[in-house]
């Protein structure tokens, strides 16, 4: 079992693979441009148990990120469209 929203590693990991290529094909990331997929727990008030960060890494500019505040396996194509659309990429 994994810590972050229960589910299995395996289930995890499928489920950042499954992210990086949406994110890959919605930010227009290049074959050099690497995109991170991460699963983040917070321990702050008021923040949610876990966040998904995805970020663009493109050389020569700043990093590109969106959040999503749900684990990975539950984060769909469209919360990312929402967080690109939003602003939550920066």
């Amino acid at each position: 079992m994994s810590l972050f929203g229960g589910r299995t590693d395996e289930a995890r990991a499928g489920a950042i693979r499954r992210l990086k290529e949406l994110a890959r094909a919605l930010l227009d990331a290049t074959e050099e441009d690497v995109v991170v997929v991460n699963e983040l727990q917070c321990l702050e008030p008021g923040c949610p148990p876990v966040e998904t960060v995805i970020a663009l890494l493109v050389a020569g500019r700043e990093p590109r990120q969106l959040k999503v505040h749900k684990p990975a396996v539950d984060v769909t194509e469209e919360d990312l469209r929402e967080a690109l659309h939003r602003g939550h990429a920066h």
